[in-house]
């Protein structure tokens, strides 16, 4: 395996304790450098990281002979611009989820990236969480016979102020933010989605994003499913279930070290960092990695049901 080398961009919280470790951490991965706009910090994260350099700027960071690949951990009304400077400098990308505000741009950021011949990829990392691995494994072997339908779930109390909640710069509200890895999950476990109508609101009204939305997925193997966000109830529930023919499994929670399967729960180790082994399938180059494409899929659910673009 030949060495893959790292600079980020956008040294926040993502970067401190997801993303960035599994970078330096994964077995032929180095984290060379990295970009923040107060040089200061940027400087007192290479040194807690082990970067070798810290820049203040995107441009500076890109001109850096030494690096091969760029993650980009900034919020998302800057993943469009900053993909397509790294795929102009030459640089590999792997980009925060969700991956642009709009499908527009991420179709810009996929073609960006073909035309300079450097990868894109998005971080849907739970996709190589051992407990979703093993999930999946379990309904291609047919332990719930044929999957007939699905069922999301997220209630909580999130905050109602930040930049989570300004469409300007996350492209929506939380279900944008966290929801985002809940229907990847989803096009992971059940295929292709060929059809989505929903509703988005905020009836509260306490930000300007949406509060309140729901999804109804049909899958091309004929799956039906149901995905619900509401971001200012109590008590909270993340859960994930999938009906078949012979028996259901159930995510409850949804990032907890188990699930259940016809009564018998199975129990997994969460990675640490974890980001791990989803950027370690990357540097070995695994196939059915989190391509541009896969991760845009998301995008258009979002936009579908948000943007009423069917």
């Amino acid at each position: 395996m030949s060495l893959l080398r790292w600079g980020i961009i956008g040294c926040g919280d993502v970067a401190e304790k997801k993303g960035g470790p599994a970078l330096y951490q994964a077995e032929g991965s180095e984290l060379i450098a990295v970009m923040r706009r107060d040089l200061t910090k940027a400087e007192d994260f290479a040194q807690r990281h082990g970067a070798k350099r810290a820049y203040d700027t995107t441009e500076a960071l890109l001109a850096d002979p030494e690096i091969d690949a760029v993650y980009i951990a900034t919020p998302p009304h800057l993943h469009c611009q900053q993909t397509l400077q790294a795929a102009a400098a030459g640089k590999h990308v792997l980009v925060e989820k969700p991956m642009a505000l709009s499908v527009a741009e991420g179709e810009q950021m996929i073609a960006a990236c073909k035309a300079h011949s450097v990868s894109l990829h998005v971080a849907y990392y739970r996709r190589y969480w051992p407990k979703f691995q093993a999930i999946r494994v379990a309904l291609e072997a047919g332990e719930l016979g044929t999957v007939l339908g699905a069922r999301l779930q997220l209630c909580t109390l999130a905050p109602a102020s930040g930049w989570r909640v300004d469409p300007a710069i996350s492209g929506g509200g939380h279900v944008v933010d966290v929801g985002s890895h809940r229907l990847d999950m989803l096009c992971f476990l059940l295929g292709d989605i060929t059809e989505v109508h929903g509703f988005a609101a905020n009836r509260l009204a306490h930000h300007s994003a949406e509060n309140d939305t729901v999804f109804s997925l049909r899958f091309a193997s004929g799956v039906l499913a149901s995905a619900c966000f509401h971001f200012h109830t109590r008590p909270s529930r993340d859960i994930l279930e999938i009906f078949g023919s012979d028996g259901t499994l159930t995510c409850d929670p949804f990032d907890g070290a188990a699930f259940t399967i016809n009564g018998e729960e199975r129990r997994f180790e969460t990675p640490t960092p974890t980001h791990l082994p989803f950027v370690q399938a990357l540097v070995r180059g695994e196939p059915g990695h989190v391509t541009g494409e896969e991760g845009l899929k998301v995008t258009r659910l979002l936009e579908a049901v948000m943007r009423n673009k069917i």
